[in-house]
């Protein structure tokens, strides 16, 4: 009888450690949806803002900018992060040749 016993609990035991481990694993499961939803949530509110921007601040093309004239000398912004020193040095090369 002590076997059937012995046998009884240990199935009972492992039971329990696999329910729990289960249990653990499939909040984990639960959570790392939630975290992912909530970031494609502010992602998708991001990407609206953007377009939206976008919409109220039309920004000026580079292709529809006029050509310069040749011998006219553009004004320089120097501390402007998005300037283009390779083309200002064309450029102001090219203003010098004509």
């Amino acid at each position: 009888m002590s076997t059937v016993n012995v046998l009884r609990y240990s199935a009972l035991g492992l039971g329990l450690f696999f329910g729990l481990q289960t249990d653990i694993g499939l909040k984990k499961a639960a959570s790392k949806k939630q975290q992912q939803e909530a970031y494609d949530n502010k992602m998708k509110l991001v990407e609206e803002a953007k377009a939206e921007y976008a919409k109220l601040n039309p920004a000026e093309s580079k292709e529809a900018a006029p050509a310069s004239k040749a011998g006219e000398i553009k004004s320089i912004n120097l501390e402007d992060p998005n300037a283009d020193f390779g083309s200002v040095i064309l450029q102001a090369v090219d203003s010098l040749k004509n």
